[in-house]
């Protein structure tokens, strides 16, 4: 299978592969939003399934097991089937299984924060393994990716820029305490079930760093007006502690926006539409105290 974009005919087959080697009848597959590095499918029966490109089969395996030690450390999150051997490669794909939160709606503020706040108390897992936080993941084959639309002075600039972040978050990173963490702790990765029980889900980025890296991600959704002053507010009453208070903090939101652009540019090839989008996180680059205008779930 050649590498490119998850494609939903292809993620398809690869499931319905594995659903028959695994026995499970199911005519009523449904993709459950848009796809981008997962493609996710309810089936029937209360199960989710989540498709990749099986180079990150590392990647699932990791997501697995950190499913099965946050339930067996009581903390709220998504949990592997456990009747399933997983994670399950066929065709150039890997696919896991999960328990459906059923009548999902998004968590709020306070949620996301107390279910962070409870996740950064844990010990460091000894019985697996988990990665050191790479904030830098990616982004060069973001920008590779992005490369043939973007301008002559936008590609340097960011090529600049990156380097900038790399040498700032060095020096503001420095001795920071480290402890488990989401990794990518936006609005969308907590979600509140039928039983009114909110959890953490998208597992992909669990890993060991500094509870800052969690939790700029609000103040970043504050700046960008996706969050408002209640919400915010919530959010660190909930947490007990309001990171732009700390030095570092221009520093890991700048880091942060820089990825949500990047992770958008290297969509602009396949889709154009996203250029007037793409020019607007740019100019926002560029000038870090203008205000923001960005436009969430694009």
């Amino acid at each position: 299978m050649a590498d490119g974009p998850l494609e939903h005919t292809t993620a398809l087959a690869a499931l319905r592969a594995v659903a028959v080697e695994l026995a499970i009848q199911d005519a009523r597959i449904e993709l459950l939003g848009p796809i981008a590095d997962n493609a996710v499918f309810r089936l029937s029966g209360g199960i989710v399934a989540r498709v990749a490109r099986s180079a990150v089969r590392d990647r699932a395996v990791r997501e697995v097991r950190s499913g099965n030690w946050l339930a067996a450390q009581g903390v709220p999150a998504v949990r592997p089937v456990e009747t399933i051997d997983q994670p399950v490669t066929t065709d150039g794909h890997v696919v896991t299984f999960w328990h459906e939160v059923r009548d999902a709606s998004m968590a709020s503020t306070a949620e996301l924060a107390r279910l962070l706040r409870q996740l950064h108390h844990l010990p460091v897992p000894s019985n697996f393994e988990i990665p050191m936080l790479d904030p830098f993941v990616r982004l060069q084959e973001h920008l590779a990716d992005a490369e043939p639309a973007l301008s002559g002075a936008d590609s340097r600039f960011l090529a600049e820029r990156l380097d900038e972040l790399r040498h700032e978050y060095a020096q503001v990173s420095a001795g920071l305490p480290v402890c488990v963490i989401h990794g990518d702790a936006n609005r969308k990765n907590a979600i509140r079930g039928s039983d009114g029980v909110a959890v953490l889900l998208d597992l992909e980025r669990f890993s060991v760093g500094p509870r800052e890296w969690d939790l700029v991600v609000s103040a970043v959704y504050l700046r960008l007006g996706w969050y408002d002053e209640r919400e915010y507010d919530a959010f660190v009453g909930a947490y007990g502690w309001d990171i732009r208070s700390w030095d570092g903090f221009g520093v890991l939101a700048a880091l942060r926006e820089f990825r949500m652009t990047a992770w958008l540019l290297s969509r602009l090839v396949r889709e154009p539409r996203l250029k007037d989008e793409t020019d607007r996180r740019i100019a926002s680059l560029r000038h870090p105290d203008a205000p923001r205008s960005w436009t969430p779930g694009t």
